[in-house]
C-alpha cells in the first residue's frame, strides 16, 4: 500500500489494497475521510502526492487582486492530495471540499507509476519510460519527453532549481530546460522506490534512496559523485521513508521496513562513508495480552521525523490506525513501546455492548392491579393497535386447510437445462438419480431439441460408472429413445453418438444381451405404435360437418347422403318407399278409369 505524510505532518494519506484513498489527522488521530473513485476497480489509484493549496491559486494580476487572493485562501489550509491512475489520469482531490476537484487525462492509457512536486503549479509524474510535466493551473500537460528505455519507478525534482531525478535501477540526473542528462548514478539490484531529498548546508546537496527488494538505505551526492557516498543497514525491505535535517546540521531517517518496525539513523553527510550504519535506535510497537502470556506485535505503517526531535509514528492496521508522537532515547538500540491492542479492544467493546441495563427514570409505568386499566386505557388513546383478527387474516392462517398438501413438481427440466448449460456435477448428479418414472418421461418431454446430443453424452458417463448409476442412467436413456426417437434417428451422427452406450451395455450384459436386444426392440415399437393409434383415434371423428341450404334439391340429397349417419340414412329410405308405395295406388286408380270409359 502506498502512503505518505504531509510536509507539516498533519495528515496521512494512504491508498489501500482496493484503490481506495484514505485520510487520517494526526494531531487529532481520527480517520477523517475515504475517496472512492468511479473507476476505482477498473482504474485503481497507485500514487500519491500532497500538494499546497497556495501553489494552484498564484496568478499574475495587480497587487491588490493578489492580497485578496491570499487572504480568501488564508482560511483554507489543507492541502490537496494528487493521484495518478492505472489509466492515465491525474485526479486532484481536495481535502477541504471532501471530494474530487478536477481531473487531467494524459489520453495515453498508460499506468502512472510515481509522482514529485516541490513547490508552484508544475507536478511531475513518471508514464512507463516517459516524464510527463503536469500544470494544475491549466489543467493540461505541459511537456512530455522519453527518459530511456527502462521503466520509470521513482521521480523526484530537486527544488529551488532546474534538476530533475528519474529512478529504475539505474538514477539519472535531467536539465530539465534542455531535457539532457547529466549524471547517471548506479548501484541498487532492484528497482527502486523512494527517492528523498536532503539539503544541508556544506555542498549543493544529496538525495537518499531504497529500492524494492534490497535491504540499504543509499545515500548520494548532487556534486557528480557516481557512487554512494554513504548506505544504511535495514533488517527488511523498506517500505516507506523520510529524511529531515536538523537544526544542528545532522541528517535524521526514519524507514519503516516490511516487518513492521521503524529504524531511526542519526549522520552528519561529510563526504564518503566506507562501512554501511547501523540504525542509532529501533522502535517497536507491541501489545501485551495478559490473558495468553504472549506479545503480539502491532505493525507501524508510516513514520515522520518532527522537527523537536520526535518521531511520529502510525502503528496499527487498515481499520484501526493510531498515530502518536515518541520521544527518542539514543542510549536504547531498541525501544519498545507497549500499546493496548487495537483489536482487542474493539472486542471487548462488543461484548460489554451484549448486555443491557434497565432504564429507571421517572418515565417508568409500574403496573399493579390497581394502574393496569389506567395504562391501558392511556396506551389506547395514544396508539391503534391492530386486532389479532386481522393479523390472522393477513397471515392467512384461517384459509389453510388440514387436508391440503404442498405441491410437488412432476419435472425436473428446467434444472436439467441449468445443469447441462453450467456442466455442473453436482445440479446433474441430483437430477439423473431421480428414478421415478413419471418424472423422468415429463423431464425428457419439456426438454428442447439443443440439449438432447449433451443430455446423451451425460448418460453415456453414467452408464459406464458404477451399477446403481448405471442403473438410473438407462431408465434415463430408455425414456429419451422412445420419446425422441425421430430426433435421433436423423441425426446423421447418430452410430458415434450411441456407440459408446451400446458398447458398455454389451459389455455388461454379455449373457443376455440377444434377448434384452429383442426387448429393447419391442419396447420401442410398442411405443411408438401406441403413439401413432392415440394419434388415428383422434382422426376418426369429423371435426366439421357443412350442409350447403341454398343448392338444388338433387345436390342436397347428395350432400345429405354423404355426410349423414346410418340412422338417418335408414330413416331417409323409408320414406322413399313409403311414397313409391303411394304413386303405386295413384297407377291403378288411373288404370280403372281408364277402362271404364
Amino acid at each position: 500500500m502506498v502512503s505518505q505524510f504531509s510536509k507539516d505532518g498533519k495528515y496521512f494519506a494512504q491508498i489501500s489494497n482496493d484503490g481506495k484513498l484514505k485520510l487520517w489527522n494526526t494531531v487529532t488521530n481520527k480517520f477523517e475521510q475515504e475517496f472512492t473513485p468511479d473507476f476505482h476497480l477498473t482504474s485503481p489509484c497507485v500514487c500519491l502526492h500532497f500538494v499546497l493549496p497556495e501553489s494552484l491559486t498564484t496568478k499574475n494580476g495587480s497587487p491588490r487582486k493578489k492580497v485578496k487572493r491570499r487572504s480568501s485562501i488564508g482560511e483554507i489550509t489543507s492541502p490537496f492530495v494528487v493521484l495518478g491512475t492505472t489509466s492515465g489520469l491525474l485526479l486532484n482531490y481536495s481535502i477541504a471540499k471532501g471530494e474530487l476537484d478536477f481531473t487531467i487525462d494524459s489520453k495515453t492509457n498508460q499506468a502512472i507509476s510515481c509522482l514529485s512536486w516541490q513547490s508552484g503549479v508544475e507536478v511531475y509524474s513518471a508514464v512507463e519510460q516517459n516524464v510527463v510535466s503536469w500544470d494544475l493551473q491549466k489543467k493540461a500537460i505541459k511537456s512530455k519527453w522519453k527518459a530511456g528505455n527502462e521503466k520509470i519507478t521513482a521521480i523526484l525534482q530537486i527544488p529551488e532549481s532546474t534538476k530533475l531525478l528519474t529512478a529504475s535501477k539505474n538514477i539519472k540526473l535531467w536539465d530539465l530546460n534542455k531535457k539532457e542528462v547529466l549524471t547517471t548514478f548506479t548501484g541498487h539490484s532492484s528497482d527502486i522506490a523512494h527517492l528523498y531529498f536532503v539539503n544541508p548546508t556544506q555542498n549543493d546537496g544529496y538525495f537518499v534512496t531504497s529500492s524494492k527488494a534490497d535491504r540499504i538505505i543509499s545515500c548520494w551526492s548532487l556534486d557528480g559523485t557516481k557512487n554512494a557516498v554513504a548506505s544504511f543497514q535495514a533488517e527488511d525491505v523498506i517500505n516507506q521513508l523520510n529524511v529531515l535535517v536538523d537544526s544542528e546540521g545532522a541528517t535524521e531517517v526514519a524507514a519503516v521496513t516490511r516487518s513492521g518496525v521503524c529504524h531511526v539513523y542519526i549522520h552528519t553527510l561529510n563526504g564518503k562513508g566506507n562501512k554501511p550504519l547501523k540504525p542509532k535506535t529501533t522502535l517497536r510497537v507491541v501489545s501485551d495480552s495478559s490473558d495468553k502470556g504472549s506479545i503480539i506485535p502491532i505493525p507501524i505503517v508510516g513514520a515522520y521525523a518532527n522537527d523537536d526531535g520526535t518521531i511520529a509514528i502510525a502503528h496499527g492496521n487498515a481499520l484501526h490506525l493510531l498515530f502518536e508522537n515518541v520521544v527518542l532515547n539514543s542510549y536504547e538500540k531498541l525501544q519498545c513501546i507497549i500499546r493496548k491492542d487495537p483489536r482487542v479492544g474493539q472486542k471487548q467493546d462488543n461484548e460489554v455492548s451484549k448486555t443491557k441495563q434497565p432504564i429507571v427514570d421517572g418515565e417508568v409505568h409500574y403496573l399493579t392491579p390497581h394502574t393496569l386499566n389506567s395504562v391501558a386505557k392511556r396506551r389506547a388513546e395514544g396508539t391503534t393497535e391492530v386486532p389479532m383478527e386481522k393479523r390472522l387474516e393477513n397471515l392467512q392462517l384461517n384459509k389453510l386447510d388440514s387436508s391440503s398438501k404442498v405441491p410437488k413438481a412432476n419435472n425436473v427440466a428446467q434444472l436439467l437445462l441449468q445443469g447441462i448449460h453450467s456442466k455442473d456435477k453436482n445440479i446433474l448428479r441430483t437430477v439423473l438419480n431421480r428414478r421415478d418414472e413419471t418424472v423422468i418421461n415429463n423431464t425428457i418431454k419439456r426438454l428442447p431439441m439443443t440439449v438432447i446430443v449433451p443430455l446423451v453424452e451425460e448418460l453415456t458417463n453414467l452408464i459406464q460408472g458404477k451399477t446403481l448409476l448405471c442403473q438410473t442412467g438407462v431408465l434415463w436413456l430408455k425414456s429419451l429413445l422412445q420419446i425422441h426417437a425421430g430426433i435421433l434417428v436423423s441425426n446423421p451422427e447418430l452410430a458415434d453418438l450411441l456407440g459408446p452406450v451400446m458398447s458398455s451395455i454389451e459389455s455388461r450384459l454379455s449373457l443376455q444381451t440377444p434377448l434384452n436386444r429383442l426387448r429393447g426392440r419391442l419396447d420401442l415399437l410398442v411405443s411408438q405404435l401406441n403413439v401413432s393409434n392415440v394419434a388415428e383415434e383422434a382422426d376418426d371423428e369429423a371435426l366439421l360437418v357443412f350442409n350447403d341450404k341454398a343448392s338444388s334439391d338433387s345436390e342436397m340429397d347428395g350432400l345429405e347422403i354423404g355426410f349423414h349417419s346410418e340412422s338417418e340414412n335408414e330413416w331417409l329410405e323409408e320414406e322413399s318407399e313409403s311414397e313409391d308405395d303411394k304413386g303405386d295406388e295413384n297407377g291403378e286408380d288411373n288404370s280403372d278409369e281408364e277402362m271404364s270409359t
